[in-house]
């Protein structure tokens, strides 16, 4: 199946057009449209996501200050690519911020319509695994299993600091050099975790979030020099 290409006119009419091309741009990352290192060229993305140079340039630099693009004078805009030390950082708090929200998660589970909610967000992800549609359609429906996990765990402030835009740019860099085992591991602590969510064992849950993350991790870590961007 062809990669899905991202477009302003799958947002909201009533977003703004700087925020309707940073979606789209966020849409491409997480679909694997666009790849780390990848520039972006503003010509290009007139085009691709037809709109005005104006907005693309503002949706460039809010996606910079979120830390999913890089900006030169000289060299223009690109995808950002990550070195060791920030895959490191970026997953430490990804650990401890993913198991309290399938701890929030188990806690809830109980509630009206959550059991429901978590359970499709779970099937998706795994239909993804089955089906042939390339590493992209895998990508994108972990996205949104972790972002439902945060969603039904019902803090709202844990939205805004679980690093969902650099944890794309990282699954987007390494995905594909992480060996086939390793992947086939994952699934199975997927369906472990989902296990301890449904049966509301908060702790338990944690514990194999946390744990999960860190074994991701720890699996990248032992990738080469080469796949990684130099430290600063």
């Amino acid at each position: 199946m062809a990669t899905r290409r991202p477009s302003a006119s799958t947002i909201s009419p009533d977003t703004s057009l700087p925020d309707r091309a940073a979606e789209a741009l966020r849409d491409g990352v997480r679909t694997g449209r666009y790849v780390p290192g990848q520039r972006l060229v503003e010509a290009d993305l007139t085009q691709e996501l037809k709109l005005s140079r104006g907005p693309i340039r503002e949706a460039l630099k809010q996606l910079a200050a979120e830390g999913l693009v890089e900006q030169s004078r000289h060299r223009g805009a690109a995808l950002r690519q990550l070195s060791r030390r920030e895959v490191r950082d970026i997953l430490i708090i990804q650990e401890s911020l993913t198991a309290l929200a399938a701890r929030l998660a188990a806690e809830r589970i109980h509630e009206p319509g959550v059991r429901q909610r978590f359970k499709q967000a779970h099937a998706r992800l795994m239909a993804a695994y089955k089906q042939s549609h390339g590493e992209s359609a895998v990508l994108d429906a972990r996205v949104r299993y972790y972002s439902e996990i945060v969603a039904i765990g019902g803090n709202t402030e844990l939205t805004r600091f679980v690093p969902i835009p650099q944890t794309n740019l990282l699954r987007a860099q390494f995905e594909r050099h992480l060996p086939i085992r390793e992947r086939a591991e994952r699934r199975q602590d997927y369906e472990v975790i989902a296990q301890l969510i449904l049966s509301g064992k908060a702790g338990p849950a944690a514990t194999a979030m946390a744990r999960h993350i860190k074994r991701t991790r720890l699996a990248i870590e032992a990738l080469p020099d080469r796949v990684f961007a130099a430290d600063a």
